[in-house]
């Protein structure tokens, strides 16, 4: 996939969604308390075309297509 600023095709880096996994520190009743130390990050799911990905540079939504 390959995404692309509406505005300048040099923009080149992008904010969009990704579900990523980690591990917390939670009280009796499931909340929140902090992040756990020795936390690692898992991805569940990569950024996807179908997301809205925008140009980190202008804000502008960017186009994106897959190859």
């Amino acid at each position: 996939m390959k995404a692309t600023c509406p505005n300048d095709s040099g923009h080149d880096h992008f904010i969009t969604v990704v579900h990523v996994t980690e591990d917390w520190v939670v009280d009796a009743r499931g909340d929140f308390i902090q992040v756990w130390e020795g936390s690692t990050s898992e991805i569940v799911h990569r950024p996807s075309p179908y997301n809205t990905w925008e140009c980190v540079v202008c804000g502008a939504e960017a186009k994106v297509v897959e190859e």
